[in-house]
């Protein structure tokens, strides 16, 4: 299993997004995908379940995600706050999924929601360290099997 990016959303915006195998062929808005991916999310939960969606599946990829609630500078109340990861689809995965991404996941939230609690967070250049973080949290999970094998030898 390979995760292809993983990052955090908040209010529809990407905050923080690390890529580490390509997805598509063309370039995508990064914005435009979060501010989809977020309304999806929404939508899914009120429609289906009260649960968080763990994931969506596609042809050849799938969205898991985890959420937790953040406060802002700007705002009194808690707001949502997503992390995401992006996979190769593959037969089995909803174990590693539990097992592995969502804890992973939970993570990056943790350890974001330490550094950025009571922040400004509309201001998206200054979590661009944050990508650091979110690769020493993913480890050797973003890497394909030609990337491991290289590494050992």
């Amino acid at each position: 299993m390979v995760v292809r990016e993983a990052g955090v959303l908040f209010r529809g915006f990407t905050l923080v997004k690390k890529s580490y195998h390509k997805t598509s062929l063309g370039k995508i808005d990064t914005d435009l995908r979060s501010g989809l991916l977020t309304a999806f999310l929404n939508f899914a939960q009120s429609t289906f379940s009260e649960d968080i969606i763990e994931y969506f599946e596609g042809k050849k990829f799938l969205i898991t995600f985890t959420e937790d609630k953040i406060t802002s500078e700007d705002s009194i109340e808690p707001e949502l706050l997503i992390s995401y990861a992006i996979l190769d689809k593959e037969k089995k995965i909803e174990r590693y999924i539990h097992k592995v991404i969502q804890p992973l996941l939970k993570q990056v939230l943790k350890e974001f929601k330490s550094l950025n609690t009571g922040k400004n967070l509309s201001e998206v250049s200054q979590f661009k360290d944050f990508k650091q973080s979110i690769d020493t949290i993913f480890g050797t999970d973003t890497q394909t099997i030609d990337q491991k094998l290289r590494g050992i030898l």
